[in-house]
């Protein structure tokens, strides 16, 4: 099965409607997010559930994450595909 790329200049990390993170230069293979922290709230990004949202001229796009490491100003998380 081919693994579809995507990349954008910004996105958050969302818990509820709080925002844990503001990312930049973000890419998303298949399943696997790296990003750029930009600014973060630490507690917050402890909570869970915690999304990955892409703001969009008409809405946005989210995943919901299943993991997240935070290295310095570095995140990898994994995502988790919903179904349409």
């Amino acid at each position: 099965m081919n693994k579809v790329t995507m990349r954008g200049q910004a996105g958050e990390l969302r818990w509820s409607y709080h925002r844990a993170a503001e990312v930049k230069q973000w890419e998303l293979f298949g399943s696997t997010l790296t990003a750029t922290l930009v600014t973060s709230d630490a507690y917050r990004l402890a909570q869970s559930p915690l999304t990955f949202v892409v703001p969009r001229a008409n809405g946005a796009w989210s995943w919901p994450l299943e993991s997240l490491q935070v290295d310095g100003q570095s995140i990898t998380a994994t995502v988790r595909a919903e179904e349409a």
